[in-house]
C-alpha cells in the first residue's frame, strides 16, 4: 500500500516547493520594487537640491558681477572718468554681457544635471513597476506549477492503483486458449 501513496506524497512536496518558490520570488520582487521607489525618491530630492544649487550659483555670480562693476566704476571715478559713455561705458557693458553669458551657462548646466536626475528617477519608477509585475508573474507561475504537480501525482496514482492494474487473462501469449 505504501507504493501507491508515494506519487501523492511526491506531488504534495513538489506543489509545496512550487508554492514556496513563488512566494519567495514575489517577496523578492516586492523588495526590489521598494528599493527602486526609494531610489526614485532620492533622485527626485537630488534634483530639487540641484535646482537650488543652480539658483544659488547664479545668485553668487550676479553678486560677483555687481562687485566687479562697482570696482570698475570706482576705478573710473578715481581716474576722473565717467562710465556713462566711451571706453569706460564699454568696459561696464562688456562686464554685464559676459556676466549674463556666464549665468546662462550656469543655468544650462544645472538644467542638464536636473534632467539627469529626472531620467534616473523615471528609470527607477519603471524598475519598480517591472519588479511588481515580475512578482505577480511568479505567483501565477507558482499556481500553475502547483496544479501541474498535483495533476501529475494524481495521474501516477491512478496508474498504480490495484483496481486499474491489467487483469490476468487465461491467454498465454502466442499460444491461444486451446
Amino acid at each position: 500500500m505504501c507504493g501507491p501513496a508515494l506519487p501523492i506524497i511526491a506531488a504534495g512536496m513538489a506543489a509545496a516547493s512550487a508554492g514556496v518558490g513563488a512566494l519567495a520570488a514575489n517577496a523578492q520582487a516586492r523588495f526590489q520594487a521598494k528599493v527602486a521607489e526609494r531610489n526614485a525618491g532620492m533622485e527626485r530630492e537630488a534634483g530639487l537640491q540641484e535646482r537650488e544649487n543652480t539658483r544659488q550659483a547664479a545668485l553668487d555670480h550676479y553678486r560677483k558681477i555687481g562687485q566687479l562693476k562697482g570696482a570698475e566704476r570706482a576705478r573710473a571715478a578715481a581716474a576722473g572718468v565717467s562710465v556713462d559713455f566711451g571706453t569706460a561705458a564699454q568696459v561696464v557693458d562688456d562686464t554685464e554681457m559676459l556676466g549674463r553669458e556666464d549665468v546662462n551657462r550656469i543655468y544650462q548646466q544645472g538644467y542638464q544635471n536636473l534632467r539627469g536626475h529626472d531620467i534616473a528617477a523615471s528609470n527607477y519608477k519603471g524598475q519598480a513597476s517591472a519588479s511588481r509585475q515580475e512578482g505577480t508573474a511568479a505567483l501565477v507561475k507558482g499556481v500553475f506549477d502547483m496544479g501541474s504537480s498535483i495533476l501529475g501525482g494524481a495521474k501516477q496514482y491512478g496508474n498504480l492503483k490495484p483496481d486499474t492494474l491489467p487483469k490476468a487473462s487465461g491467454t498465454v501469449y502466442g499460444f491461444g486458449n486451446g
